[in-house]
């Protein structure tokens, strides 16, 4: 399969490649700067909080972007960051934060959950923090002068993060998300087997030993903690029985990502079971687009925030 980057996004599109040469450490180092790079928009407000989690003594820190001029209340969106549930913090988001609390408006709540690794993280526990950081959003519009309505975006193991909190809470009669946006995800641990793998082999993800892997982590062993059964749904979406009655969907998935075909299957299935279900594939791009500045970014986050304005009932005046 021949690739072809999206121009602009050379970058990007090298540092995903496995391997090592000047041209791809040059191109990683590039990219991880702008990963990091950050303009706050005018009159933004961004604010630091540490708010309680689900664990007795626990602090979670969020981060809060408030758009300038958001006089009304307003929905809130829960970002989820990713990093493969072993890395990332809220500085990876903060553009993309400001980019939606921006063009909804809206206000956005990022989530520093606690990273897998070691005998004492791994699953539930980051996932029982963006249900904290979720539930808090909800309890404090208050606080954060918003209306009551709320989004999840999340991307790579951040969306499969957003997938399994939108399951947790249909299972536990909460409140659904108006939108829940998966940007890259991560829905089984069986991706290795999709055709986006092999189409895409040489920019796949983690390491070639299945044991040390950042699924088997995020678990806590596949041996000692699954003992060769399937994981719950809630880590892994995909395996779920029933997906249905969730609030509407949007996926993103790119193109030229391992990650592709994962994304695919786990919309089809949404679709099937008549949740509202929006797709969007990223032509010539590589996995987590967003995070890199440009004008397909720009298009991608106009989109995103459109389906949030439509869910939010934002568009409502339009209607004839």
């Amino acid at each position: 399969m021949k690739h072809t980057p999206f121009p602009g996004y050379e970058n990007q599109f090298w540092a995903q490649h496995v391997g090592q040469s000047e041209k791809l450490d040059a191109a990683r180092k590039a990219n991880g700067m702008a990963l990091v790079a950050f303009d706050k928009p005018e009159g933004m407000k961004v604010e630091d909080k540490m708010i309680p989690g689900h664990d007795e003594g626990q602090e979670i820190h969020i981060r809060i972007f408030t758009p300038a001029g958001l006089t009304e209340k307003a929905p809130a969106v829960l970002d989820i960051h990713g990093g493969g549930w072993v890395a990332g913090n809220l500085d990876i988001d903060n553009a993309r934060c400001a980019a939606i609390a921006v063009r909804v408006p809206c206000v956005v709540v990022s989530v520093e959950y606690r990273l897998s690794g070691g005998p004492d993280i791994s699953y539930p526990k980051p996932l029982e923090d963006c249900h904290a950081a979720y539930m808090w959003i909800l309890d404090n519009a208050e606080y954060l002068g918003t209306n009551g309505k709320i989004g999840v975006h999340g991307s790579s193991s951040g969306g499969n993060l957003a997938a399994g909190l939108a399951l947790y809470l249909r299972d536990r009669n909460e409140h659904q998300p108006e939108l829940t946006v998966l940007n890259c995800p991560c829905v089984s641990n069986g991706f290795n087997e999709d055709y986006s793998y092999h189409q895409n082999f040489e920019m796949r993800m983690g390491p070639d030993v299945k044991a040390i892997g950042a699924e088997n982590c995020y678990t806590g062993g596949y041996f000692a903690a699954l003992g060769g059964k399937l994981p719950s749904h809630y880590a892994f979406p995909l395996y779920a029985n029933d997906v249905g009655m969730l609030g509407p969907h949007f996926i993103l998935v790119g193109e030229y990502d391992t990650l592709r075909d994962d994304g695919l299957k786990y919309a089809w299935r949404l679709l099937k079971a008549g949740v509202p279900t929006e797709i969007m594939l990223g032509a010539r791009s590589c996995h987590c687009w967003t995070a890199h500045p440009g004008n397909y970014t720009d298009l991608t986050h106009d989109s995103i925030a459109l389906s949030y304005q439509r869910e939010f009932g934002m568009l409502d005046h339009l209607k004839k």
